[in-house]
């Protein structure tokens, strides 16, 4: 007697909810959208950060004294965290600059959740509305020599002259952005007037961001960042 032959089947793969497939993940989004989620640089406690956030087009002016007051009080309730410092900050019309000191890569992503969440919240509440407030992810730069950190720090507190050159206009002189930590920033070539309140960043920690920058000279409160710096902070 022929023993009888088992037939075999193709059978369709059996459908799953995770693992990697064609189109999963998150899907970028806003019109600067797709800031990548892998390959960032490596995050250290000796390595000051600049971080940019960019809003949706819905959200209101940040340069105006009420999201001024939002955007301080989340940055005075995140003052004090171990693993994470804001040390300066500017507000532009759509996004905002912060120099950042973090323990590690997990200390800045836990740490710029937290704030992100406070600005939202905050951000919205003075709106009258709900959703989304920032764009995408926020942009990271690891700043790893002195030269960086003094590029960095000029293109943060004195980012409103870098705009003002390049839309054509004059940026004026001898005065200190009211919409920056400009007026708490201790390595001014000139004399400057001082915040009468104290401010809501903390104190630089890092030998970079605290001393090692003024190797390559203080800031004038009359500098226009350069173009190619401003491309290398915004890419």
């Amino acid at each position: 007697m022929v023993a009888a032959r088992q037939l075999r089947f193709r059978l369709p793969a059996p459908r799953t909810h995770g693992g990697r497939r064609p189109g999963a993940g998150r899907k970028p989004k806003g019109a600067r959208a797709g800031v990548s989620h892998h390959g960032r640089p490596e995050v250290t406690a000796t390595t000051p950060v600049h971080v940019t956030l960019r809003l949706l087009p819905h959200v209101w002016n940040l340069r105006s004294r009420r999201s001024l007051r939002v955007v301080e009080a989340a940055l005075s309730a995140v003052r004090n965290r171990l693993t994470f410092r804001v040390v300066h900050f500017s507000l532009q019309g759509n996004h905002l600059h912060l120099l950042v000191e973090a323990e590690g890569a997990a200390a800045l992503s836990a740490g710029m959740q937290g704030l992100s969440i406070r600005l939202a919240k905050g951000l919205n509440r003075m709106m009258a509305r709900r959703g989304r407030v920032f764009a995408d992810r926020y942009h990271a730069h690891v700043l790893r020599t002195p030269a960086e950190v003094r590029h960095a720090l000029a293109y943060v507190l004195l980012n409103h002259r870098s705009h003002r050159a390049r839309a054509g206009e004059r940026a004026g002189r001898g005065t200190v952005d009211p919409y920056s930590s400009g007026a708490c920033f201790e390595g001014w070539r000139e004399a400057v007037a001082r915040a009468d309140a104290p401010g809501v960043t903390a104190r630089p920690r890092t030998w970079l961001l605290a001393t090692g920058w003024r190797r390559r000279g203080l800031l004038s409160v009359d500098e226009v960042p350069a173009q190619s710096i401003a491309t290398v902070f915004t890419a």
